[in-house]
């Protein structure tokens, strides 16, 4: 709703040598179109229905469940998803410092692994989100850049994609395709989640808080395990440092999952095209969704459309606390962390890593819908980057590693999965 106005331009008029007004509308009111799934539009049967699943024990495996149901597998990557949709808490110290609470991802993993299907699905399920690729944004795209306004002849801003994806998500794909200058002008906008902007005579600071999940391919196309870490990525430690997850995702050789894999996606292809009857196609039901699934637990996923308002809700309405009890812990994880960073050669650990896994714990507070972090939060968010610095490592290291990191990294897993991880191992 607004107030539609007209204002007479006489250098407009003295060009074009005829009366011309140029319109405009005082806004009072904005309410963006198709947005279903904002908490202005749920009604208080969403709210119950809300509430009754975040009483669910298992809430957190639902929602990773339900995160991109037509891809098979790679859990890690869709619990990092799912901890960057809920995200954590924006914290200001002292009304100076401010503190992200978004969670920045980094898909690094072979062609043909879906990591541009996952981004594609977050555009479709966060309520704010702003698709780009590495070659065809530049760093005007991505921040912000000055133009010329046609009417008025004066130098305008025009926000790019971090800019217009403020409080959603920004998706970067070939993310190893960008220019190093256009990949250094994101570094502010990561951390700070500002852009400051100095040009053409204006010299302003814009707002940039969101999440980037990004997307690359290795040095020459497949990742090589027996190289390091920065051997396999042409991403500076300044970025990489940037990414509170790591996801590196490899194509291995496995005649079990990969005929699993077969299956899944073939029957994928059949239940979606636009003729498919069940009674007559498949009368057996041996193509049915849960006959298809990778694990044949009981976990039962949630609907898209109810984890959009699920996630709408959350980031709206719960604020989750750290208490004092689970410091110890923390630091104790990035000492070790950094004593063994020193002699390897995978992900840098910095400062920033305590921030992340605060802010991980907090996100799956949230995925719970509860106001304060307990241990088991704690736990994942610790597991989480744990998972993150063994997978960067080189093959011969990460062994060692699991097995000095396994306290931490067994957090509640269920006995099968541990059972077949050790199978593999032998």
């Amino acid at each position: 709703t607004g107030v539609f106005t007209t204002n007479f331009e006489g250098g407009l008029n003295t060009r074009t040598g005829f009366p011309v007004f140029s319109t405009h509308i005082v806004a009072n009111h904005l309410l963006r179109k198709g947005d279903r799934f904002a908490t202005q539009a749920l009604t208080d049967e969403d709210k119950e229905e809300i509430r009754r699943l975040s009483r669910d024990p298992r809430i957190c495996q639902r929602i990773i469940k339900s995160i991109a149901p037509s891809i098979h597998g790679h859990d890690d990557i869709k619990a990092g998803i799912a901890l960057a949709l809920f995200g954590g808490q924006e914290k200001i110290v002292k009304g100076k410092t401010r503190l992200r609470g978004d969670i920045n991802m980094l898909l690094l993993g072979d062609p043909g692994v879906a990591k541009s299907q996952f981004l594609k699905y977050v555009e479709k399920t966060a309520n704010r989100a702003v698709y780009a690729t590495g070659k065809g944004a530049s760093a005007v795209g991505l921040t912000a850049a000055v133009q010329k306004d046609p009417v008025t002849r004066e130098w305008v801003l025009q926000g790019g994609a971090l800019v217009m994806a403020d409080r959603g998500v920004c998706l970067i794909d070939e993310f190893d395709k960008m220019n190093d200058q256009d990949r250094v002008s994101i570094h502010e906008a990561m951390e700070q989640q500002s852009i400051s902007i100095s040009k053409a005579g204006i010299v302003t600071s814009l707002q940039a808080r969101c999440s980037v999940i990004a997307a690359a391919n290795p040095v020459g196309g497949r990742y090589d395990s027996s190289r390091t870490f920065s051997d396999n990525v042409e991403l500076t430690d300044p970025i990489l440092s940037r990414f509170d997850i790591l996801c590196v995702v490899k194509d291995t050789i496995d005649s079990v999952l990969d005929e699993r894999l077969a299956k899944f996606v073939v029957g994928s292809h059949v239940r979606s095209h636009k003729d498919f009857d069940p009674e007559t196609d498949d009368p057996t039901g041996l193509l049915s969704v849960t006959n298809m699934s990778d694990t044949h637990d009981d976990i039962e996923p949630i609907s898209q459309d109810m984890l959009k308002k699920y996630v709408s809700y959350s980031k709206r309405f719960i604020k989750p606390k750290l208490s004092s009890g689970d410091l110890p812990k923390i630091s104790q994880v990035y000492a070790e962390l950094r004593r063994e960073s020193v002699t390897r050669e995978g992900m840098p650990v910095a400062v920033r890593h305590v921030e992340s896994i605060i802010r991980m714990s907090e996100a799956r507070a949230s995925m719970r819908l509860s106001e304060h972090v307990d241990s088991e939060d704690i736990d994942a968010a610790i597991a989480v980057m744990l998972s993150s610095f063994i997978g960067t490592q080189k093959l011969s290291v990460q062994k060692s590693l699991q097995k000095k990191f396994a306290r931490y990294t067994h957090f509640h897993r269920d006995y099968d999965q541990l059972l077949l991880e050790i199978l593999r191992g032998i």
